[in-house]
């Protein structure tokens, strides 16, 4: 049968294109079951016409929307302008696994995935061709001449060896890999241990039973390594993982064969809780140069009591002054405008920014994901203004929150001032592309710029 996948990327602040893990392991997997599949990337405005085209070309049996909640309002439009050519329609992704009752709601939409879809997927697509029952599929979810076929999931994926290699050429990676400054990207794992109350992590561990944080072997993750930067030109790596540093014996071992058989500079994400002087030194050694640790909130109270993130600043400080050390470079990850905040909470991110003065910072403004904690703290206390949840703007630049404590000018305020009071009398280059990147004409200066963005980002991070 023939597949086409869609993913939408609408709307999403910054100029690299990305590259979809899950639909990469999909189609690896539905193509060594002998079917077809064809990708429609969506990146920029909302556009349907490349869509469109795609299926007259393309001729699919089963069109496949990987959902994300930001992404939502517009893949309902994208079933309305589709629905036209009659095609079986499925939603996966963490959106749609969250928020499964979203299939009685969409009047276009005939199946979901809740959770992992590799065998599901296969399996669905498997009877279709073969016209045999499909309402009673692991996972899967579909609606029927009226009622809604809702099944149990299988569970996780215990073994991420045996899954193909996620298949790279459903995109032009290689364009892809030239929008990322030249980095390919990787993922040894799937999960992550902790339940940080805004992330889908909190609600995804709980959609199949078996365990939930499982690594590739280090043979595996490097010979996928190896395979990319073979086929492709990269210059550099990044392990997409949650967090890479949870088993010192899986980081010795994969730094050890990584040295040995790859070389290429590389970046990590992972928490300050798991990250030690000897870990940072392996880690070193073996090419890393830059590693990525979530914030989010620098009010200790607030993030262990809203945010369900317990690690004390002073951890913080301390995993920050151990990697420069030993001579790594490190980003922040930060979000603003969460329930219950205030301008004087968010600025206890500021400082602790500002005392630790990270190489680069990323800030985002916070989005309620349907199927976490905070998501029904946002229900709960009518914070969400459901008049704007299908209002367009850039992903994580704005909100649809109404917080009386703290008003959407305040927050967007915060946000775009957020790089200078980082930086500002600390590091004027920082203070000043980041200043211009998070500022109301942002968007616009990042496309501009474009053709020179390597060299600007060599010269804000050095």
């Amino acid at each position: 049968m023939k597949i086409l996948f869609v993913y939408p990327d609408i709307n999403i602040r910054g100029g690299a294109l990305s590259y979809h893990y899950g639909l990469g392991s999909l189609s690896s997997v539905l193509k060594k079951a002998g079917h077809q599949t064809a990708l429609q990337y969506l990146y920029g405005n909302y556009n349907p016409k490349p869509l469109l085209q795609k299926i007259e070309e393309f001729k699919p049996d089963v069109i496949g929307i990987t959902t994300v909640s930001f992404q939502y309002k517009y893949i309902k439009r994208l079933l309305k302008d589709i629905s036209r050519y009659g095609i079986f329609t499925i939603c996966g992704g963490p959106h749609i696994s969250l928020a499964p009752y979203e299939l009685e709601k969409a009047e276009y939409l005939n199946a979901i995935c809740v959770g992992e879809g590799e065998y599901a997927l296969l399996e669905l697509v498997n009877a279709l061709e073969k016209n045999e029952d499909i309402t009673n599929i692991q996972n899967i979810w579909v609606k029927k001449d009226g009622r809604i076929y809702s099944n149990p999931s299988r569970p996780f994926v215990e073994d991420l060896d045996k899954l193909p290699f996620v298949d790279r050429e459903l995109f032009d990676f290689q364009e892809i890999v030239y929008s990322d400054y030249d980095r390919a990207e990787f993922m040894s794992s799937r999960g992550c241990p902790y339940s940080c109350t805004y992330c889908s992590n909190s609600g995804l561990r709980k959609v199949s039973e078996g365990k939930y944080v499982r690594f590739r072997s280090v043979e595996n993750i490097v010979a996928e390594i190896k395979d990319v930067v073979t086929r492709y030109k990269v210059k550099s790596v990044y392990l997409n993982d949650d967090v890479f540093t949870i088993n010192k014996g899986y980081v010795e071992e994969f730094c050890k064969l990584y040295k040995e058989e790859i070389g290429y500079p590389f970046e990590i994400n992972t928490r300050v809780e798991n990250l030690t002087l000897e870990i940072l030194q392996m880690l070193k050694d073996a090419g890393c140069y830059r590693i990525a640790m979530g914030l989010e909130q620098g009010d200790e109270k607030f993030r262990k009591e809203v945010l369900n993130r317990p690690m004390s600043n002073k951890k913080i400080e301390e995993a920050f002054a151990l990697a420069k050390q030993v001579g790594l470079k490190t980003k922040t990850f930060n979000i603003v405008g969460f329930p219950f905040e205030t301008v004087d909470i968010h600025m206890g991110t500021v400082n602790l920014n500002r005392k630790i003065q990270p190489s680069s910072i990323v800030i985002y403004i916070f989005e309620p994901y349907p199927g976490t904690p905070l998501y029904d703290v946002c229900v709960k206390n009518n914070f969400i203004e459901t008049e704007r949840e299908d209002e367009e703007f850039v992903s994580r630049t704005d909100t649809i929150l109404k917080l009386p404590m703290f008003p959407r000018k305040d927050i967007i305020k915060c946000y775009r001032r957020f790089p200078w009071r980082v930086y500002g009398g600390k590091s004027f280059k920082r203070a000043f592309l980041f200043k211009l990147y998070y500022s109301k004409y942002g968007e616009f200066l990042i496309k501009m710029m474009s053709p020179f963005k390597k060299k600007i980002q060599r010269f804000a991070v050095k």
